[in-house]
């Protein structure tokens, strides 16, 4: 029977036997007993234990049948000692009423022997509880954790005294709300690990931030439910454990994560940009994104270490890097030679505003009106590049703590910089070498050819009408066509190009004129095309002849209306546009092969302009050749001064089929592999020193040629060579003196 429960009882047989149990359950040495009868049956109703029933108020009877209807019945004693009226009872009794027979008056007296001593017992052990007490409370308060029993409630039963000296401002404890107590709220808390262990009768528990008038502390609270013994929940215990520093440490290696994560993506786009300006912007939005309130300037260091370099910024529209920032601190304080000689001593430290010891002077200045500051400088293998500052005009946080990670940063990046620095600085010495009469815009060359596409060039730079560029492969179409835009009005507009060669067929609509939302699978959203793109200024069509017919009949259309439509639009686009087209191909074959709509192709030929090949211009070999040269040194750091004269002698003979492109291409190759400062035959590609070109047409001429070259080919080796022509030795000799060969 649970702790707690009353036993009904009724007896069936209402001799002594009966009145000596009566005696036993009103005994008030064993009143805490939990016993009690209910009823009494006997054919006899002045039978002894009978008539005791009816004084004490007891339902009697002489059916036993109506013992059965009794409320709450829970075990019927048969004392008549008639075994058939005990079965026929057994038979007709409620199914939950427990049956005991005519021996229940020893087993009884047993049970209640037994009852008292466990009575007994229990006060015993309540007598030591309490005498062990002080002790349990001493146990209580030794826990060097938090420890608050609530019950249901809600209500603070005890706390130990962890909890008292860290809530001591809050007054007592016991009797209040837990989360009146602990998290100063009227209402209880919609995390709270108690209350779910109530509503459960599991335990639970949550990391939460507690808000005592001394500062809030992170803890690790536990709720365990405590049961009565029906196994009900009547409250918690509560553990609480503080964890500020295991969360104050999580929060630093979080915060460690993250910037560790903020350099990979910063190394990650810094290697997708193609110039310092593009990486400024990179370190820029990072900076934004983890320092609010802070900008970023940047000052760097020229290779040669006598100047600082402020690369050239794209195009935009009046947004100001951290270079410009730099260069204009460094003209207004007058500090460039200053911060120059520190940087090129190498003795700056990173540093920040708070630190007790004092930054160097130029330092100072530079930081002058801004509480907030951070230097780091730019270094790889030793040597110093630049200088990394943040500067906020108000009080920010603690930069000490945040150098550290910028250190990293500009650790990580420095060799991407100083590759950078010293290849941009080359290309600006480049662009300076591109004037003279033998430049023009990109393109070199000083032969009549090349001067009349100048002129050319320069006439038709302000037309807005359509420039059809022809030549072979690798002449310099669409050097040409940036020649017209740089040349004239349309300089400061967009210049977008289009290879019609490498379009996909089912898409060449689509990046020409752009499309719609939905306007084919794939299509999820409207996309513009480049002539929406090159609005105000010049669309590039290189290949043009490559274009399907579809596709020149939609540009026919437009260089005649100036207007499109988009891929499954409806609406005419209209734009200011001018276009200069491009082809390697002969236009009146691709007309007559019905490749090229001849409408379209008068629509085009505005403006012709031929490129010629190299071979019609050799005369601008040599300046090609230099001006590749000093191009490739430059990027490439080498030092080569020019050509061995049998080296030029080879590339003035070669046909180049491909042109200046293969020019360009041969003169890279050369300065890599050049181990001299002139470039010699040696490097050059084996099709331009075993080329045989006869400068003159006459036998005797080429007789000579002949045997030079198989002297040359068998290193001076007579007997060899005269093998090699199937001629005599002294028949050799013969004409390398006719010819005035020496050797």
């Amino acid at each position: 029977m649970a702790a707690g429960k009353v036993l009904n009882v009724a007896i069936v047989g209402g001799g002594p036997g009966c009145k000596a149990i009566m005696d036993m359950i009103f005994a008030e040495r064993l009143s805490e007993l939990p016993m009690r009868l209910i009823g009494v049956a006997d054919i006899d109703p002045e039978a002894v234990g009978c008539a005791f029933a009816r004084k004490r108020g007891i339902y009697t009877t002489r059916d036993y049948h109506n013992l059965y209807e009794l409320e709450g019945l829970n075990l019927i004693i048969e004392l008549t000692g008639n075994a058939s009226l005990a079965n026929e009872i057994y038979r007709t009794k409620p199914p939950d009423v427990r049956l005991m027979g005519n021996v229940s008056a020893r087993l009884f007296w047993d049970l209640f022997q037994i009852e008292e001593e466990r009575i007994a017992e229990r006060k015993r052990a309540e007598q030591a509880l309490r005498a062990d007490g002080r002790f349990l409370q001493s146990v209580f308060d030794a826990i060097q954790d938090g420890v608050t029993v609530v019950d249901c409630e809600f209500n603070i039963v005890r706390v130990n005294s962890w909890i008292e000296k860290i809530f001591s401002v809050q007054g007592p404890l016991v009797g209040r709300k837990c989360y009146q107590a602990y998290q100063i709220s009227d209402t209880p808390c919609p995390w709270c690990p108690s209350s779910r262990a109530i509503d459960t009768g599991e335990a639970h528990s949550e990391v939460v931030r507690l808000p005592p008038a001394k500062g809030s502390r992170w803890i690790e609270l536990s709720a365990f439910p405590l049961r009565n013994t029906d196994g009900n929940v009547t409250g918690v215990i509560e553990h609480i454990k503080d964890i500020s520093e295991r969360k104050r440490a999580e929060e630093e290696l979080e915060k460690r994560h993250r910037e560790l994560e903020a350099i990979n993506a910063v190394l990650l786009s810094m290697t997708r940009e193609y110039d310092l300006d593009g990486m400024c912007r990179v370190l820029q939005d990072m900076i934004g994104e983890l320092y609010p309130g802070f900008q970023t300037w940047i000052f760097l260091v020229s290779p040669e270490r006598d100047r600082f370099f402020f690369p050239r910024p794209r195009r935009r529209k009046g947004q100001t890097t951290c270079y410009d920032r730099a260069k204009r601190r460094l003209e207004s304080l007058e500090l460039e030679k200053a911060l120059l000689q520190r940087l090129s001593r190498g003795d700056i430290q990173p540093l920040c505003s708070g630190q007790e010891r004092r930054p160097p002077e130029v330092i100072q200045r530079l930081a002058e009106g801004f509480p907030t500051w951070l230097t780091v400088p730019i270094e790889i293998e030793g040597e110093t590049h630049g200088l990394f500052m943040l500067t906020a005009t108000d009080v920010v946080g603690e930069p000490e703590a945040d150098l550290f990670f910028v250190e990293t940063l500009i650790r990580q990046i420095s060799g991407v910089i100083r590759y950078q620095i010293s290849k941009e600085v080359r290309e600006e010495a480049f662009r300076s070498q591109l004037t003279g009469p033998d430049k023009f815009k990109g393109l070199v060359g000083r032969s009549k050819q090349m001067q009349d596409i100048y002129r050319l060039i320069q006439s038709v730079a302000d037309s807005g009408g359509t420039v059809l560029i022809t030549g072979e492969s690798g002449t310099g179409k669409e050097l040409a066509a940036r020649a017209i835009h740089l040349a004239g009005k349309y300089k400061n507009t967009p210049f977008v190009v289009a290879h019609c060669s490498s379009f996909v067929p089912s898409l060449v609509h689509s990046e020409i004129f752009g499309h719609e939302k939905g306007a084919f699978t794939g299509a999820v959203s409207r996309k513009r095309g480049r002539l929406e793109r090159a609005q105000g200024g010049i669309l590039f069509l290189d290949e043009v002849a490559d274009l399907p017919l579809e596709t020149q009949v939609l540009l026919l259309r437009f260089l005649q209306d100036r207007s499109f439509e988009r891929v499954g639009g409806e609406r005419l686009v209209e734009v200011d546009v001018r276009v200069i087209a491009a082809t390697n191909k002969d236009m009146e074959k691709e007309m007559k092969a019905g490749r090229l709509r001849e409408d379209f192709y008068y629509r085009l030929n505005v403006l012709p302009i031929r490129m010629p090949p190299l071979r019609e211009r050799v005369g601008d070999i040599p300046l090609l050749a230099d001006h590749f040269l000093r191009t490739y040194c430059l990027l490439e750091g080498k030092q080569v001064e020019g050509f061995e004269k049998e080296a030029m002698r080879l590339m003035m003979d070669y046909d180049w089929p491909g042109n200046v492109r293969e020019l360009q291409n041969t003169i890279a190759r050369c300065v890599v592999l050049a181990s001299t400062d002139r470039i010699g035959p040696d490097v050059l590609p084996g099709k331009l020193r075993t080329q045989l070109r006869y400068p003159e047409y006459s036998l005797a001429a080429t007789e000579k040629h002949l045997i030079e070259k198989v002297l040359e080919e068998c290193n001076g080796n007579k007997h060899e060579a005269a093998r090699m022509l199937k001629i005599s030795r002294g028949t050799l000799y013969s004409k390398m003196k006719k010819h005035g060969i020496s050797g």
